[in-house]
């Protein structure tokens, strides 16, 4: 009884950080795309969104290799998650 009951718990908050995760990586897609449309004032959107990230993965490495590595299992991420 407590291992079902358990199980449901389990499922349910999979799934609800699951949706959480797909909100934010779309989110994320949205405002780069409105950021490359409209320049880097979006509104809504907060500001340079693409020079964070820029600055994300340059920070990561010098030469590259472990941004490189990130962008992999950033992919491989929203891949798994994300069918």
């Amino acid at each position: 009884m407590k291992g079902t009951i358990m199980n449901a718990w389990i499922s349910k908050i999979t799934s609800y950080l699951n949706k959480f995760l797909e909100v934010g990586v779309l989110l994320l897609g949205v405002s780069v795309i409105a950021e490359i449309l409209f320049g880097p004032n979006v509104p809504f959107f907060g500001s340079q969104v693409t020079n964070n990230i820029i600055s994300l993965l340059n920070s990561l490495g010098n030469q590259g290799t472990a941004a490189l590595i990130i962008v992999f299992a950033v992919l491989y991420v929203y891949r798994r998650f994300l069918k």
